[in-house]
């Protein structure tokens, strides 16, 4: 009885509860209709279409940037070429 118990019920059972506890998680999610991808410099996830992408240097790495970075970026730029010639 042990040995019908440890080869044919035991496992039935550890099968039954994955199924049922990777049917529920795949339900719970939402399918992603849009890639996501980290901005460079803010390290957050954003829908790919609303980053801008860039290749830096000549190895090809493609770097991705929120427009709140660049934003930053920009305006950081300007304040310090403003003050380097007398803006």
């Amino acid at each position: 009885m042990f040995f019908v118990f440890c080869v044919f019920i035991l496992p039935t059972i550890v099968f039954v509860i994955l199924h049922f506890a990777a049917k529920q998680k795949t339900e719970g999610e939402t399918p992603q209709t849009e890639p996501m991808e980290v901005c460079a410099i803010c390290q957050e996830d954003f829908p790919l279409n609303q980053l801008l992408e860039k290749e830096v240097g000549t190895y090809g790495k493609i770097y991705c940037f929120c427009n709140e970075c660049v934003d930053k970026l920009y305006n950081e730029f300007n304040e310090r070429t403003g003050i380097k010639t007398g803006e």
